[in-house]
């Protein structure tokens, strides 16, 4: 493979699967030099060459066999060598969220060395039929994701949920099935699950790192860049879509959490 490749998969509209955006090989390293921020997820696998990845405020070097994230709405840039070539799976989605909050994938863990045994496996999945691009390319993300996890979590034991965790796992899946629910609330969540609001608030916080509402304007969010890459042109019917009654509050989340208005972010999809 000596030229670039993009193939893309249509978005499935079931709230707990992973959508798998395109996947991708890349073997033009300029696309990355320039600070820029992403609408979704991306896993890439280095296939040649090297660089330094800038991210969160921090910068990894990278090479041949390893593999690293990208965040949605984080910053980042990439110094690359001339024969860096990589491939990389964008992709998005509640079950997406719930496997990077297992990995612990952060801005600040987001890269892992080692994994030249996975390369062929990754060159091979692009060479599949339209009709089966779909499935491989969410088989690769997911196998990888698996490995990865074998090798870090399962080797350390850091899977162990606190006490409060089942509580907290529970309202994380509510929010993720009822983001469109315009009258989604701590207080509504609370009744349902029969808890005081700031047991509830406290625990989701202590456990996931952040509050109630940031994480459902999060989930909104990801889901309104879906529809905008969807080619959804109304930001009053995204918002609407998205459980956000005001548009104008809907920008200012969006802008808060993607860097740029709405508009911005739709204007991207119409210069590809």
């Amino acid at each position: 493979m000596n030229s670039n490749i993009c193939r893309f998969i249509p978005v499935n509209p079931t709230n707990d699967h992973i959508h798998i955006l395109n996947f991708v090989l890349e073997t033009d390293s300029a696309n990355m030099e320039k600070v820029k921020m992403l609408s979704a997820y991306r896993l890439h696998y280095v296939c040649s060459g090297s660089g330094l990845l800038h991210c969160g405020g921090l910068s990894w070097p990278v090479k041949r066999g390893d593999i690293f994230f990208l965040l949605p709405a984080v910053p980042f840039s990439f110094e690359a060598s001339e024969d860096l070539t990589y491939m990389y799976i964008s992709y998005m989605g509640v079950r997406a969220n719930q496997i990077m909050d297992i990995l612990k994938i952060s801005s600040k863990n987001c890269v892992f060395s080692e994994y030249e045994d996975m390369e062929v496996f990754w060159k091979n999945g692009l060479t599949y039929s339209e009709e089966m691009i779909g499935l491989i390319s969410e088989s690769v993300l997911l196998y990888t994701m698996a490995e990865l996890g074998k090798r870090t979590i399962c080797s350390t034991g850091t899977e162990k949920n606190p006490a409060a965790a089942p509580i907290v796992l529970r309202v994380k899946k509510y929010i993720d099935d009822n983001f469109s629910d315009p009258e989604l609330c701590l207080e509504k969540i609370s009744h349902e699950f029969s808890y005081n609001k700031k047991y509830i608030s406290t625990a989701f916080k202590q456990h996931l790192k952040t509050g109630i509402v940031d994480y459902l304007n999060t989930v909104r969010i990801q889901h309104a860049c879906a529809l905008m890459e969807q080619k959804f042109t109304s930001i009053q019917d995204v918002s609407l879509l998205c459980g956000f009654t005001d548009p104008m509050y809907f920008s200012r989340v969006f802008k808060q959490k993607m860097g740029l208005s709405p508009k911005k972010h739709m204007q991207q999809y119409d210069q590809e």
